[in-house]
């Protein structure tokens, strides 16, 4: 018997054009896509019972679009090909041979179907002196443009697009022709391009303070510059009002608050956090990378015929757990594309868990976007969001 679909015609269009896998000529259908990974998800359970059971749970919650995971795992989740991962941080090191590594693992990635996030701050800058050879280096920003050329020759798995992020370091003395790289329409345009900044660069930009661009980056502020110090001076103002400028323009760079996102690092003994996925939303360690899925809190409302319309928040706990469940064993059934992907996303386990459908959550229960009822519902969900993920995990 085939199922009434909740999906648009839209939606079903671009399940067709991108995700719908076809074998021995035939596509398979909407349904058939979501029993495919409910089964794939479902395998690492204890016995067939329960594979049984958890087939069911993770293919019902998606098929009513209660829960949807990243494309990655709704494309190769039982194809035995590509990455159910969305996205990766590759690491970005100060020496050839590890730039070419991270060239050559980036085409794999994108190649698997995952996007890309990089540090700059660790290349030195340009025109800095290479002992080795005698000569200077090109700097971050040709690099960037290396690996930007790398994205356009690949597609994402072969269906989309490649994205990727690079965050530079406030401090870094690069750090202004990284802004304004993108000024120009059509240059590095698979890139999101955000500045790596922290409380001492905000403290400095409110008390008018100098920020000291040199390498090794300097991270203090300063109230004059230092005349025996290498480097060069910039008032903290003047870099931000550029930073503003260019967001200003064309949305870019964006800020990235990396001593905040490192209070929260839960493996601090496997290295500092330096880069985020290509959207921004997930803080990766080098070689980590991101199983996402969103929680569509639209479809949790319950409709009075003679009271006010109420959030679910009994189903919705439960939806919470069954899909902390799904993304579990996605890192259990994942295949990446380096050892050194694959080492370390099995030693971290990380999961992204959100919502979506926050607009229309609203409306629904006639509560305006901007209304003290509205911060209040974001608290009371988000909470019951984190409390029950926690616990699950």
């Amino acid at each position: 018997m085939t199922l009434a679909s909740n999906l648009s015609e839209q939606a079903t269009t671009v399940l067709q054009e991108r995700y719908l896998v076809t074998k021995d000529k035939k596509k398979e259908t909407e349904e058939g896509l979501f029993r495919r990974v409910a089964k794939a998800v479902a395998s690492p359970e204890i016995d067939a019972i329960k594979r049984k059971e958890w087939e069911g749970t993770f293919f019902d919650m998606m098929w009513k679009l209660d829960f949807v995971p990243n494309s990655p795992t709704l494309m190769n989740a039982g194809t035995g090909q590509g990455t159910l991962s969305a996205c990766y941080v590759l690491p970005l090191n100060d020496s050839m041979d590890e730039i070419t590594d991270t060239l050559k693992w980036q085409a794999m990635v994108e190649k698997f179907g995952g996007g890309v996030g990089f540090p700059l701050s660790n290349l030195r800058p340009k025109g800095h002196p290479i002992s080795s050879t005698q000569g200077k280096a090109c700097g971050p920003i040709q690099v960037l443009r290396t690996l930007s050329q790398v994205g356009d020759m690949i597609t994402q798995g072969g269906k989309r697009d490649g994205a990727h992020m690079a965050i530079m370091s406030v401090y870094h003395p690069d750090i202004e022709e990284f802004i304004s790289c993108k000024a120009k329409e059509g240059v590095i345009k698979n890139f999101n391009i955000s500045i790596g900044a922290d409380s001492t660069f905000m403290e400095a930009v409110k008390d008018d303070k100098f920020i000291h661009l040199d390498w090794p980056l300097d991270k203090t502020s300063y109230d004059l510059p230092q005349e025996d110090m290498s480097g060069r001076f910039i008032k903290a103002k003047q870099l931000f009002k550029s930073i503003v400028f260019g967001a200003w323009l064309n949305g870019e760079p964006g800020m990235v608050w990396l001593d905040r996102i490192n209070e929260d690092n839960a493996t601090p003994s496997l290295g500092e956090i330096q880069a985020t996925n290509p959207c921004g939303e997930q803080p990766l360690l080098a070689n980590e990378s991101c199983n996402l899925g969103s929680i569509n809190v639209a479809n949790f409302v319950i409709h009075s015929p003679k009271g006010r319309a109420k959030f679910d928040s009994t189903r919705f706990v439960d939806t919470v757990t069954n899909a902390v469940r799904f993304l579990d064993n996605v890192v259990d059934i994942n295949t990446h594309p380096t050892e050194l992907t694959q080492e370390m996303n099995n030693k971290t386990r990380k999961i992204g868990l959100g919502i979506m459908g926050w607009g229309d959550l609203l409306f629904q229960l006639g509560i305006p976007y901007s209304d003290e009822e509205a911060i209040k519902l974001a608290h009371r969900v988000g909470g019951l969001l984190q409390k029950t993920a926690d616990t699950a995990s």
